[in-house]
């Protein structure tokens, strides 16, 4: 069984402190919804730079070493 609070004492040198935890909620996330996602992955094999399609540059090159990127498909979270 799992409490939704709690009140946790904690003791030091200088006396008790009082710590409030609160779990309400923690089951109720919201489903993450995954989507395929054209992005920009970098060419250079060393870089793991890429981004998403609508977030890339007008050259096209990769963010992190500014070398040429491709384009792929990958499986991402959907952004609101």
């Amino acid at each position: 069984m799992f409490l939704n609070n709690a009140i946790v004492l904690v003791f030091d040198k200088k006396g008790a402190n009082a710590i409030f935890f609160n779990r309400k909620n923690q089951d109720d996330k919201p489903e993450v919804i995954m989507l395929d996602t054209e992005i920009y992955s970098c060419s250079h094999d060393e870089c793991n730079g890429w981004m998403r399609k609508e977030f890339a540059s007008d050259d096209l090159k990769c963010p992190l070493c500014g070398n040429d990127t491709n384009a792929e498909m990958r499986e991402l979270p959907q952004i609101e």
